[in-house]
């Protein structure tokens, strides 16, 4: 699932000479959090209500503020999946997608993420997603599958998101799993279930579809 494919292009985005106000504006009619600065086509920037409410006066242009624009972004050729623990942020509901020159091609949003999960059928497997910081130096791929395997998983889907490795793991002891890791020393920094599971502490993981706005 290549967000390419998943992109909307119906959110506008901003110059750096537009106003404050106008972003303000702009943001409020779109109903968004964020929305990104662009130049000539090159991504700028992610610049938000917070970062905006800075501004001594509504009259700034944006370029005033570029310092403090937020240039995460993530790459047209990147799984869908990669994007699910950068939703976990409250305040976060699109996502700035470029290319590998970084030319702005569009955004995923929330909303169109969990539509596609749940017309996928991925929130009816039963398993979870995992993020792991990933140290070539410390950590084995290979050992990480097979601990995942010896507890009846299966990992369906695995990306690299430098410096991070995600997973996707089927199975009904996610719970397990994810003990079985940190016993082996693997730091798991964000894990998210979904399904029905045999055994699971609900308090430790952070459940798909919290951050999903349906």
């Amino acid at each position: 699932m290549l967000m390419l494919s998943h992109l909307n292009y119906d959110l506008p985005v901003l110059r750096l000479t537009d106003s404050v106000a106008k972003a303000l504006k702009t943001l409020r009619t779109q109903g968004v959090n964020a929305l990104a600065v662009v130049e000539n086509k090159d991504f700028i920037g992610l610049v938000s209500s917070e970062i905006l409410s800075q501004a001594l006066s509504p009259e700034q242009s944006l370029a005033d503020l570029r310092t403090h624009f937020s240039t995460f972004r993530m790459e047209e050729e990147e799984d869908v999946l990669a994007s699910l623990p950068w939703f976990d942020e409250p305040n976060l509901d699109v996502i700035a997608i470029t290319n590998a020159e970084g030319s702005f091609r569009g955004y995923l949003t929330k909303n169109e993420v969990g539509n596609l999960l749940l017309n996928s059928g991925v929130e009816n497997k039963n398993g979870g997603i995992i993020r792991i910081p990933f140290q070539a130096s410390r950590d084995s791929l290979s050992t990480i599958i097979r601990i995942i395997e010896e507890e009846n998983g299966f990992v369906v889907r695995s990306f690299f998101q430098e410096p991070n490795v995600v997973l996707q793991v089927q199975t009904e002891t996610f719970g397990k799993i994810i003990s079985n890791l940190e016993r082996h020393g693997i730091f798991i920094e964000k894990a998210f279930v979904f399904g029905e599971q045999l055994e699971v502490d609900q308090d430790r993981f952070d459940h798909l579809m919290r951050f999903i706005d349906l």
